[in-house]
């Protein structure tokens, strides 16, 4: 059949496609940057908004937490018997004021311990103490300061006051209260906010907030300001306006002098104290949001109207070119479909039309990797998150805080005490005690000095446990102090408890003896327990000689660490007679601690 001769047709696809450009793109352009001008300042405002209540009250939530703990450790100062004791004493020597200074450790391990503090201070009626430890006898000045008089006036109810520091006169954020025994006025004790803490708290907002007291008079403020009434002022009068409603929370839009704000007043409900009140006020002028939405829209606008421009620039470019292309194509596919196949085999261009096929082919190739890939990526990330959850589950469960055991064991011993029951009481004191000093350890060695007394410590335990049945010494014949490694002593003065002391019928006794030879340092532990046997000692003392790994750990465990941190010339030696006692001797190299060469 006779091929029709191939007509060129108009070229109206180009002008199509550009009236389709303007029309679909350009028109819903200006309507939905219209809308969404609108729907923006809108949504920054109510975003804001929120943020302003998310801000407040976590600052809120924050503070409420910090001030709980520091009226907490108010409590616990003022049941104290033993700071009671010290107070209640008519000193007549100086050597008795610091021996009862250097014994209670109390403020110390409060302030150590809590960072919510910044002091602690108790200005006592007893002049016969000295002003040391956070005790101050009473002056007249002192007696004068409104702060103290409404205190005393309380008759032990907490007041909450920002004030100058009574010693140091910086501005500080202070609990206070008048401390009794029965009737007997004892003096005020003030426990002091950490300026530090709060700004740390503080700085977690993402917009201007202040903290007032009481009267509305602001005590803090984020950004920090040199004068805070002069940032505050133009908010003042709103403040004082709004009633808090029962959530003790309220949002609102005011106008003041610069134009609309947003504001959010959040009150800290303080638990037990009736008389102080406190708000925390966050804040964001809506002319500020407004602008930043304008400079949003502004920029979007200009990168539109340019994106446009460029695209329609280049749109009218690629549809000549493609117009071109496509007529030649169809007069390729129009000799083909008259049966003349005397087509070049290509055309011009790199693109789909000249390729479509290997490009079709290459693009399945390219989804079905994708998809391997992505449900690999995708598996590799469900085993990566159950291993992530699994891994902070143990971590978790491995955690103490140590300030859960430190306040529980604190509130046993009181306990204890208000029950009269002062074994308990000193048994839990000891534990709290042995405790801290284990949670303060480190991995890297410590004085002779700190394991002896946390030696002493066990050993104070287990007598209160055992009772006459058993005593113990512990002798150190130089007056140096040298470094070894930690728990070196306790696992093996345990062993000797559990496997020597214990299952013996007569009382027992553990001598801890510390001594030196040349340059090494030799520990002695002694007891006179039921001994080892003849065949069990021997294959004990092949262990330790040969630094193998063995079911009692405690041997096998401190002799190991020796050798590897010491190296194989020092270690534990073993000694025992069946029924007359066991005698374990640990050498270590000596390594004097020099202060003054920073050692």
């Amino acid at each position: 059949m006779k091929r029709k001769p191939f007509t060129k047709r108009k070229s109206t696809i180009q002008l199509k496609l550009l009236s389709m450009y303007v029309i679909v793109l350009l028109i819903p352009i200006i309507l939905v940057g219209y809308y969404l001008s609108i729907e923006l300042r809108e949504n920054l405002i109510e975003t804001k908004t929120k943020e302003i209540e998310q801000n407040t009250e976590k600052i809120e939530s924050d503070l409420f937490q910090a001030m709980s703990n520091v009226i907490l450790i108010s409590d616990w100062l003022y049941q104290d018997p033993e700071l009671r004791s010290i107070l209640e004493t008519e000193y007549t020597s100086d050597y008795d004021i610091f021996r009862d200074y250097q014994n209670y450790e109390m403020f110390s391990d409060y302030l150590k311990y809590y960072d919510e503090l910044a002091n602690i201070r108790f200005f006592v009626e007893n002049d016969t103490l000295r002003s040391s430890l956070g005790l101050f006898p009473t002056t007249n000045d002192i007696k004068q300061e409104e702060w103290y008089q409404r205190a005393v006036e309380k008759k032990g109810q907490f007041t909450w006051e920002f004030m100058k520091d009574p010693v140091t006169q910086q501005p500080l954020l202070y609990l206070t209260r008048s401390v009794y025994d029965g009737t007997q006025f004892l003096g005020v004790l003030t426990v002091a906010m950490s300026n530090q803490k709060i700004s740390t708290i503080l700085s977690s907002s993402t917009s201007p907030v202040f903290i007032t007291l009481d009267d509305e008079t602001p005590i803090f403020s984020y950004p920090r300001s040199e004068n805070i009434m002069v940032s505050y002022g133009p908010y003042e009068d709103i403040v004082k306006l709004k009633k808090v409603s029962d959530d003790n929370s309220i949002t609102a839009q005011e106008e003041v002098n610069n134009g609309p704000v947003n504001l959010n007043i959040r009150k800290i409900e303080i638990p037990k104290i009736l008389n102080s009140q406190m708000k925390v006020i966050g804040l964001v002028p809506t002319n500020t949001i407004l602008a930043e939405a304008n400079q949003v829209l502004g920029n979007a606008y200009l990168v539109v109207a340019i994106v446009f421009a460029i695209t329609l620039l280049l749109l009218y470019t690629f549809i000549w070119r493609f117009n071109r292309r496509i007529l030649r194509l169809q007069d390729a596919m129009t000799k083909v479909a008259h049966g003349n196949f005397s087509i070049p085999s290509t055309i011009e261009g790199t693109d789909e039309i000249t390729d479509v096929y290997e490009q079709l082919y290459l693009t399945m190739e390219s989804l079905q990797q994708l998809i391997e890939n992505n449900y690999s990526h995708q598996l590799s990330k469900q085993n990566w998150e159950i291993q992530k959850k699994e891994s902070e589950f143990k971590l978790l469960a491995s955690q103490i805080n140590p300030h859960f055991l430190y306040n529980t064991l604190e509130m046993i011993r009181m306990k204890a005490l208000r029950n009269s029951d002062r074994e308990v009481a000193e048994i839990v004191k000891i534990l709290s005690k042995l405790m801290r000093k284990a949670l303060e350890r480190n991995h890297g060695e410590q004085s002779l000095t700190d394991e002896l007394k946390f030696i002493e410590m066990y050993l104070q335990i287990q007598k209160l446990r055992f009772g006459e049945r058993i005593s113990y010494t512990i002798t150190k014949d130089f007056e140096e102090d040298y470094l070894i490694l930690p728990m070196i002593l306790q696992p093996l003065v345990e062993n000797s408890f559990v496997h020597g002391i214990e299952p013996k019928v007569e009382k027992g006794h553990i001598h801890i003896a510390a001594s030196k030879m040349e340059d090494e340092l030799i520990l002695l532990i002694q007891d006179n327990g039921i001994g080892i046997a003849e065949e069990k000692l021997k294959n004990l003392q092949e262990m330790l000689i040969e630094a193998k790994d063995s079911d009692r750990i405690g041997l096998s465990n401190v002799n190991l660490r020796i050798k590897q941190y010491y190296g194989s010339e020092y270690g534990v030696r073993i000694d025992s007679k069946e029924n007359e006692g066991t005698t374990i001797t640990i050498t270590l190299p000596l390594k004097e601690i020099r202060e003054n060469k920073g050692e």
